[in-house]
């Protein structure tokens, strides 16, 4: 069972993107004209709106269970102006037997591998599935002293409430998280406790979830990106494509296959 299988059906409630992203990456997916192939696509919060747009998508994700979310989702929606096939891959060894002029690897994906050379196998995967000319766009968390400062604090590692959610039939969810830093690594360990509770409040069924995580300094991530052979076309550090700098937590790459010949 992949990681993401048993986070399945509370993805969406927990994890609900970033500022801007979807916006971002449709855009530019719209820019370029499709097909466009998303890189741990997950329950599909890009390759759907990508859909929608009127592009054809492949999405690709590890997690069975993500997919088969992604899939009623779009069930759901009806009529699609575009389309959108699912595949169950591994991003770091995926054949699909075809090339884009467009890959995303959106919501910090590069980051849930956390060995150097399985981010470098993703990476030259990524580049064997893109014409040549082609785009990947990728983002990865922006790792700031004052941001890891908490994570290794007297705190870290405790049980902290994140949010409480309620649902239209009265029952509800808490969500508690505990989260531990490995500077030295540049790891991040999350501990998930969600509670269901029901319409008077008691709890009656609880999941512990977990999440890895490994960041990478713009200097690894270019040298990494360097050795598969792209070239840096843009580095922002927001989604309004902004330059990198100290208030920003993202870096957004946009990366070029070289041209053949």
């Amino acid at each position: 069972m992949a990681e993401f299988d048993s986070w399945a059906p509370w993805y969406d409630l927990i994890h609900r993107g970033l500022p801007g992203e979807a916006e971002f990456y449709v855009g530019q997916a719209v820019r370029a004209g499709g097909p466009l192939l998303d890189i741990g696509c997950g329950t599909g919060r890009i390759a759907i709106p990508a859909a929608l747009s009127g592009l054809d998508v492949v999405g690709l994700d590890v997690s069975a269970e993500m997919l088969d979310v992604c899939e009623d989702k779009l069930e759901a929606l009806g009529d699609c102006p575009g389309s959108l096939e699912l595949v169950l891959g591994d991003m770091r060894n995926f054949e699909l037997e075809r090339r884009f002029p467009m890959a995303i690897m959106a919501y910090r994906t590069l980051m849930h591998l956390l060995e150097p050379e399985h981010q470098l196998e993703a990476l030259a995967c990524a580049m064997d599935h893109l014409e040549p000319g082609g785009t990947l766009i990728l983002n990865v968390w922006a790792a700031r002293p004052e941001l890891i400062a908490p994570l290794v604090g007297p705190t870290a590692g405790a049980l902290q409430l994140v949010g409480r959610h309620g649902f239209e039939d009265g029952t509800g969810l808490v969500h508690y998280r505990a989260t531990r830093c490995q500077p030295l690594a540049q790891r991040i360990d999350e501990e998930h406790l969600l509670h269901e509770l029901d319409e008077q409040g008691q709890v009656v069924a609880s999941h512990a979830l977990a999440m890895e995580r490994c960041w990478q300094s713009v200097r690894e991530l270019g040298h990494l990106v360097a050795r598969a052979g792209f070239e840096v076309q843009a580095l922002f550090g927001d989604f309004d494509c902004n330059p990198p700098g100290d208030g920003n937590q993202e870096q957004i790459w946009v990366l070029r296959r070289p041209l053949e010949g």
